[in-house]
């Protein structure tokens, strides 16, 4: 690209980039002062288990009625029964109960005497394993009391932060139990240190200390999460495992108390136990014997787990004394996936290819697995290298794996009109995204070599470099041991010989090689095989390598942030980022670098070929037929870029790493059938065949911005006249009327009128909107203080039960409002409403108790917006990262370019999201490392 083909700036925006932050405060130890005793390891569990499982009110409060428990040792039953609230039943249930108890051979307790005999006496003292389905809920439903978990006043960082502690137990000989939330699918859960010191005063002269009984405690949503990277209800998941006593069918939760949902509730408790044995025989099956299965809190913890059974060090203990600011000028290269719409509210027929695992891939062919099992790393300066590299890479050059092994390296650039990811605010809302831009820039700026690469691709010319860093791996650790990945002897990998990332990937193909031929007896035991082989290559191959977790400080302390466009300076904010176990950014930057220029490749290989892309979505995309090419031209021209990319193929298997997707196929099964797409925004699209008189079916949809909204209605009250899904699409989080709603803005936009349209197909959708949510957080909690007064504690909304969130109608919901007429003084602020309802079974029951939680001033039905409302602008959600994608704009998106006039230093990205996701963005949870915007010099 000549001066003269130079786009004109569009924007000028301060960018933000990734920092390291470290605390700049030390506890020194006095070397004079009698060394502490220290407390022995945590007691091991021990061959009892407790299993219960609690049923609750729908109400508001949903307060314990009754619950069930099983006592075991070593998986022989030694108490079965039921435990109830006395206070939440009548005295005709309590004959029903006891009844069924009698009859059943099952001991019935009230709550007190579950707690201080069954829970307390037995599991807690014995160090028994307590097991349930959502523990977090459960625990708070015997509580009696909670308040804020309570940590060190010193501590700049604590596991406990921002957790709740319960109490059960009138007993003060008995602790509390300690419960933070640490995501949807998993609870940091632990006793609290009892009163009292627990050391006699003969232990205490001999500097003796009791090891402490923390509890060891598993949560079945938790370890079926992590064990096959999906989430379940109880129903699924013993349905999924075919246990022998699955969950049962019961909806009269309402009811009084009878027979039926006593037996639903035991059966809830045999199934759970029976679960938990299943999951522990799977877990044992993986031979992970150095970790354990309640420190298992997600699919990434069976990574790490496969990590630790080798015996790998992780990076930041194997070298720490790596310098923080090549860390800061690393963090400042990570900029995550490419998603993006290129072709926007127009439909196009596509070809969707996506590449082989994509992350495990790059890995391969960069030779990363040489840095996970180092010692620690070298780097050098490489600045010649880099410019002859870049200035000779070419199309050619990049099908040879040998390229790829060279990108190893981050450089610094000043970037004229070049094509990098850019991260800013462009929608001026204060939350930034990321968009592949023309980026200038008046001082230089780190990024990866391979994003160097990519910018050439797209716009024939080399970014000016001006500094390059190059790491090389230091020697392998020692100690390591061999490991049999899914515990199959088969899939043995040496982490001396073997590529983990390499060997992970064969092992999986083969395994679905063996499933196409395998009766289908044989299919179920290989495609669980196949899954965590899955699950084990993404796990450790991207997302621990850049973990940190954010932690909200009680007030402000002082941190240095080592960032790469600046010096480093200190700041105090009340966000403390820790990095996670295997923390390693180099490699989590070069592998979203390296998938980024596979993306790269793609588009230019589309463009040489004369064709162009629907989207693209950080391992896939959708290549678009011009109108004027035949279709089978089209699929030769695809098939010439899937084939580009099989020499960088690096498995033992051929074929090329991309692959055309199988929704490209037919639901009959005779071949490719011609495939159409409608993209809205990055992660908004449907992709559709047409019938023979041109109505759409669907094959694969968005619910990105669904996904947190309540069934509308369900499958028995779908609208009359539309198609039933085929089940290939009713996946992955997709329900019957996300597939309603896109196949009405599919047709609007066949039938030539794209804006407009119709959301009056079903009378639910004139109903507010409502998202659940947990109150996960002594903050989220606090919502609902002005409702909780005057109530008694059983009354209360408590920790973990469920919440409503609601939206405000748009005449009630506009930004920052003044108060025209004040009393006096100057006109004060009117903030848009922030509506929340305690939950309610019946949702219309609890809008009616809707109120704003900002002022805990009561809103009616009327302020509040319906499903028709909020989706009314769904079908013109905004690309504002591109230009040409504002709400009504359709066709080609078109790159902005972006001259910097300030950088943000940030730090995570999705902190607290899942929470925003239901109750609106939050700009308190941005973690942002003021001074926002420096000088560009």
């Amino acid at each position: 690209m000549s001066a003269l083909d130079l786009p004109a700036i569009t924007d000028e925006l301060p960018v933000a980039i990734r920092a390291y932050a470290t605390p700049t405060w030390r506890i020194i130890p006095d070397e004079s002062a009698k060394p502490k005793r220290r407390r022995k390891g945590l007691l091991p569990a021990s061959k009892w288990s407790l299993t219960f499982d609690s049923e609750t009110t729908t109400d508001a409060a949903q307060a314990l009625r009754f619950g069930t428990y099983q006592l075991r040792k070593e998986g022989e039953l030694r108490e079965s029964g039921i435990f109830y609230d006395p206070d939440g039943i009548t005295g005709a249930e309590l004959e029903v109960m006891t009844a069924f108890a009698d009859r059943e051979e099952l001991t019935l307790r009230d709550r007190d005497s579950f707690v201080d005999e069954i829970f307390f006496r037995r599991a807690y003292q014995l160090n028994a394993t307590i097991i349930g389905f959502n523990l977090p809920f459960d625990i708070s439903r015997l509580s009696i009391r909670h308040g804020s978990a309570r940590a060190p006043i010193d501590a700049d960082t604590h596991p406990m932060r921002g957790g709740f502690t319960f109490t059960l137990s009138r007993q003060k000989i008995f602790p509390n139990v300690r419960v933070k939330h640490m995501g949807a699918k998993a609870a940091l859960i632990s006793f609290a240190a009892p009163m009292g010191n627990p050391d006699s005063r003969g232990q205490r002269r001999r500097g003796m200390k009791s090891p402490v009984r923390r509890g060891h405690f598993i949560d079945l949503k938790t370890l079926a999460a992590a064990l096959f990277a999906k989430s379940f209800s109880l129903k699924s998941l013993s349905q999924f495992l075919e246990i022998p006593n699955p969950k049962l069918d019961f909806e009269d939760f309402d009811g009084p108390i009878t027979d039926d949902i006593l037996t639903y509730a035991v059966r809830d408790t045999q199934a759970s136990w029976e679960c938990f044995a299943e999951l522990m025989a799977r877990f044992v099956d993986l031979k992970l014997d150095r970790s354990i299965p309640e420190k298992i809190y997600s699919e990434a913890g069976i990574g790490k787990a496969y990590l630790k059974q080798i015996g790998v060090t992780p990076w930041r203990k194997a070298q720490p004394e790596f310098p923080a600011q090549l860390i800061g000028n690393v963090m400042g290269t990570y900029y995550g996936g490419r998603s993006e719409v290129r072709i926007r509210r127009e439909i196009r027929q596509v070809m969707l290819c996506d590449f082989l695992s994509m992350y495990p891939t790059v890995c391969t062919l960069m030779n990363l697995w040489q840095f996970v099992i180092a010692d620690g790393m070298t780097w050098r300066d490489a600045t010649d290298e880099a410019r002859d590299l870049l200035d000779s890479i070419d199309l050619d050059a990049l099908r040879s794996p040998r390229t790829w092994s060279a990108l190893n390296m981050i450089v610094r650039v000043k970037p004229d009109a070049d094509i990098f990811p850019v991260r800013a605010d462009y929608c001026g809302e204060g939350q930034p995204t990321i968009g592949a831009n023309f980026l200038t820039s008046p001082h230089p700026m780190w990024f990866t070599l391979a994003d160097c690469i990519a910018a050439k691709l797209a716009t024939r010319k080399a970014p000016e470099i001006v500094e390059a860093m190059a790491f090389e791996a230091g020697l392998p650790q020692e100690g390591f041991q061999p490991i049999n990945i899914a515990g199959n002897p088969a899939y043995r990998v040496d982490p001396y010989k073997d590529d983990f990332f390499k060997r992970v990937i064969e092992l999986r193909q083969a395994t679905k090689r063996q499933m196409k031929a395998a009766p289908p007896e044989e299919c179920d035991r290989l495609d669980i095989e196949q899954n965590a082989l899955k699950i084990c290559a993404n796990s450790t191959s991207y997302g621990i390598w850049v973990e940190v977790n954010v932690e909200d400080r009680p007030e402000p302390r002082s941190v240095t942030i080592f960032n790469s466009t600046a010096e480093q300076f200190t700041l105090n904010t009340d966000k403390a980022e820790m990095p996670g176990s295997y923390f390693h950014p180099l490699l989590a930057t070069l592998i979203t670098g390296a998938a980024r220029l596979m993306l790269a490749i793609a588009e230019r290989l589309a463009a040489d070929a004369g064709l162009d892309w629907s989207f693209c979505d950080t391992d896939s995309m959708a290549f678009a037929k011009p109108d004027d090419l035949e279709g089978d031209d089209f699929t030769a021209r695809v098939r010439s870029i899937v084939d580009w990319f099989e020499p960088l193929n690096p498995y033992e298997f051929g074929g090329s790493i991309l692959k055309i997707e199988d929704v490209n196929d037919g639901l009959d099964g005779g071949g490719l059938e011609p495939l159409y797409c409608l993209a809205i925004s990055s992660k908004r699209y449907a992709l559709f065949n047409l019938t023979a008189i041109g109505t759409p079916t669907m094959r694969k949809i968005s619910a990105h911005g669904l996904g947190h909204l309540r069934e509308p209605y369900d499958d028995a009250n779908a609208p009359a006249g539309f198609p039933i899904p085929h089940p290939s699409v009713l996946r992955y989080g997709t329900a019957r009327w996300h597939c309603d709603l896109w196949h009405q803005i599919v047709r609007a936009t066949l039938a030539g009128h794209p804006d407009r349209v119709a959301l009056d197909y079903h009378p639910a959708l004139n109903q507010p909107t409502v998202s659940r949510y947990a109150a996960t957080s002594p903050n989220l909690l606090r919502w609902f203080k002005g409702y909780n007064e005057g109530r008694s504690y059983r009354e209360r909304v408590k920790p973990f039960g469920f919440l409503l969130a609601l939206r405000a109608a748009f005449d009630f919901a506009g930004g920052e409002q003044i108060d025209t007429a004040p009393k006096r003084g100057r006109p004060r602020k009117r903030l848009p409403i922030r509506p929340v309802a305690p939950f309610d079974k019946e949702h219309y029951r609890a809008i009616q108790l809707a109120f704003d939680r900002e002022t805990g001033n009561p809103i009616t039905a009327s302020a509040l917006a319906t499903y028709a409302e909020a989706l009314a602008t769904y079908h013109l959600s905004p690309e504002l990262k591109f230009l040409n994608g504002d709400y009504f704009d359709s066709g080609i998106t078109k790159r902005r370019h972006v001259l910097i006039c300030g950088i943000e230093h940030i730090g995570k990205e999705a902190h607290d999201w899942e929470r925003q996701t239901a109750t609106g963005w939050d700009a308190k949870a941005k973690v942002s490392y003021t001074p926002p915007l420096e000088g560009a010099d």
